[in-house]
């Protein structure tokens, strides 16, 4: 079974992933803003991950990370950003979102960031007991 992520970004700002995230075999949805989001994550049986910008039209990336805690479905969120300095990675990680990355976008990095949170959350289903993170 293909990783199903879904990636929240305004629509200007998806091009450079939808292509290579698209051809390295994930299961890729979509949403704009955080609105659209929380509706697919309603619909949705479940993702395994989420990929989301640090600023949306409606909240930026605290907000997303709020919804997917509210959900109580496991899964983590990648933070993508403009700014990529140590002080914001280290505020992306202390609030519990597993990583930042930061522009400009390297597909090789962001595939083996993707590949860390994916294996993560392999691991918490296995092990649900042991999880605090939700989505």
């Amino acid at each position: 079974m293909k990783a199903r992520i879904l990636l929240v970004m305004p629509r200007e700002r998806q091009g450079g992933f939808l292509g290579f995230l698209t051809r390295s075999g994930l299961e890729l949805s979509t949403a704009h803003t955080i609105s659209d989001a929380a509706r697919q994550l309603a619909a949705e049986p479940h993702y395994d991950l989420l990929l989301a910008d640090a600023e949306l039209p409606d909240g930026n990336w605290r907000d997303v990370l709020r919804l997917l805690k509210d959900s109580r479905r496991p899964c983590d969120l990648v933070v993508c950003s403009r700014c990529g300095d140590e002080r914001f990675w280290a505020e992306v990680i202390e609030s519990g979102a597993f990583d930042l990355v930061p522009q400009p976008y390297d597909p090789q990095e962001v595939l083996r960031i993707i590949r860390m949170a994916l294996d993560a959350h392999a691991r918490r289903l296995q092990h649900p007991v042991e999880s605090s993170r939700a989505c």
